[in-house]
């Protein structure tokens, strides 16, 4: 059986190290694929066979910052289906009402330890891929 494909985008190459060994250590039953931007993540969509089953999406980044990769992201009318989370290490209100409008399913604080990464990704991988995933019959 297929893993389930999650994407992570994030410019802190640290933090992508530590996601990285979040899901091979404790969620080996997903597949990952990272990006530092979200040009670069918005590029593989377009060529990609698979499409991801969420995309865990940091607001703060060069190039095309969350926001931006977000809107872009709902438009494509293949993309617009697919949950993204917001995860950040720091947020005003207006910036996550933003992200919001703009089609995020969710917005979170970025963890910065193993474990809290692990009880995090663990439930928003349970609840967006499992819980509330494509119906099948």
């Amino acid at each position: 059986m297929k893993k389930p494909l999650i994407y992570i985008v994030d410019d802190e190459t640290d933090y992508l190290a530590l996601v990285q060994y979040v899901f091979t250590e404790f969620l080996p039953q997903y597949s990952l694929s990272v990006f530092t931007n979200g040009r670069i993540m918005l590029d593989e969509l377009e060529t990609a066979g698979e499409h991801p089953v969420l995309i865990l999406l940091d607001l703060h980044m060069p190039i095309l910052d969350g926001q931006q990769t977000l809107r872009k992201l709902k438009q494509g009318p293949d993309w617009k289906v697919i949950p993204v989370v917001m995860v950040t290490s720091g947020a005003s209100a207006q910036e996550v009402q933003a992200c919001y409008e703009a089609g995020a399913n969710s917005c979170l604080a970025k963890p910065r330890y193993i474990e809290s990464m692990q009880t995090l990704f663990k439930q928003v991988c349970s609840y967006w891929v499992n819980t509330n995933g494509p119906i099948t019959t």
